[in-house]
């Protein structure tokens, strides 16, 4: 990791410090005034950001589950600049009401936003959103959309469309990736911490055996989200690597948040535990932009189609 990349996770680590349940005021401000809420936007040619160093914001904001509107506002950058046209204030996007693709449904991590980005028939339009909606992800906001308030004048091609969908499915991989590795974190610590039987948990032969196998799934998905982000970098074709990224990470980032809800026992069911968030973070963002049997047929479909 170069100096600079370094850098930028320790700055969005210290922007997470001031995440608080509920209150995401003054983490949002931080991301706007950063700049990193504006990481994919355009930059000349490119975007002002690599994919790799998106995703270390996005997977730092994620360890604390900050609910500030960050993945929704890089979303709705990354399909303007692919559509060639920007805008002067941060949006999110609108999803199909499956959650998988951009579409005309419901606003998706809207926090503290007012408009949203939505895909009418292949034309991008921007729409006023509206009072905030239940979801099971009490972290990130959702809302129905309301009126047409602006036309950007552009489409998504079938070219852009795909590299915007592998883009998304990096981006939620990332989120996934800090949501589980967050309380993952904690675990560890809390296993070195917790006595039993007059000695630390974590050093029965058990504990150690369950957060091995979590720390694997971590790693795992850190390198399929690694290498689907150089993808994107290099200018390759990252639909496939995309797929198997967000795919295994549907169901790993799952598998590493019950893991450690088991290392903490009880107290990790409580409402007052953040254990919880964590996993009605992972759960909802295994059903955006392709549950795991979607992606391995739409991955299926891939290979098929290359093999003939």
């Amino acid at each position: 990791m170069s100096e600079e990349d370094t850098l930028l996770r320790e700055t969005a680590a210290e922007i997470a410090e001031q995440c608080r349940p509920e209150q995401h005021d003054d983490c949002w401000k931080a991301l706007t005034e950063t700049g990193f809420s504006a990481l994919r936007d355009a930059d000349g040619d490119a975007p002002a950001a690599t994919a790799a160093q998106t995703v270390v914001v996005v997977e730092e904001m994620a360890k604390v589950v900050c609910g500030a509107p960050l993945v929704g506002a890089l979303l709705a950058g990354e399909a303007l600049r692919l559509a060639g046209v920007a805008l002067d204030e941060p949006l999110t996007v609108v999803l199909a009401d499956d959650l998988g693709s951009l579409g005309a449904g419901l606003a998706w991590d809207s926090t503290a936003l007012s408009r949203g980005l939505v895909l009418d028939q292949g034309e991008l339009v921007t729409v006023a959103l509206g009072a905030g909606e239940p979801s099971a992800d009490l972290t990130r906001g959702v809302s129905r959309v309301g009126e047409i308030v602006g036309r950007c004048g552009a489409t998504l091609g079938e070219a852009e469309a795909r590299r915007f969908a592998g883009f998304a499915r990096v981006l939620l991989t990332a989120d996934l990736l800090g949501a589980a590795g967050g309380l993952f974190g904690k675990a560890v610590e809390y296993a070195e911490q917790r006595v039993q039987f007059g000695r630390p948990i974590g050093s029965f032969q058990a504990v150690q055996h369950l957060l091995a196998r979590a720390f694997a799934d971590l790693e795992a998905m850190r390198s399929t989200l690694a290498h689907a982000a150089h993808a994107i970098d290099n200018g390759d074709d990252a639909h496939a690597c995309a797929l198997v990224a967000k795919a295994y990470a549907n169901e790993a980032a799952v598998s590493v948040v019950e893991t450690a809800i088991q290392v903490f026992g009880g107290v990790a069911i409580t409402w007052e535990f953040p254990a919880h968030l964590h996993l009605r973070r992972v759960v909802a963002d295994a059903q955006v932009f392709g549950t795991a049997d979607a992606l391995y047929g739409l991955l299926h479909d891939e290979v098929e189609g290359v093999a003939r």
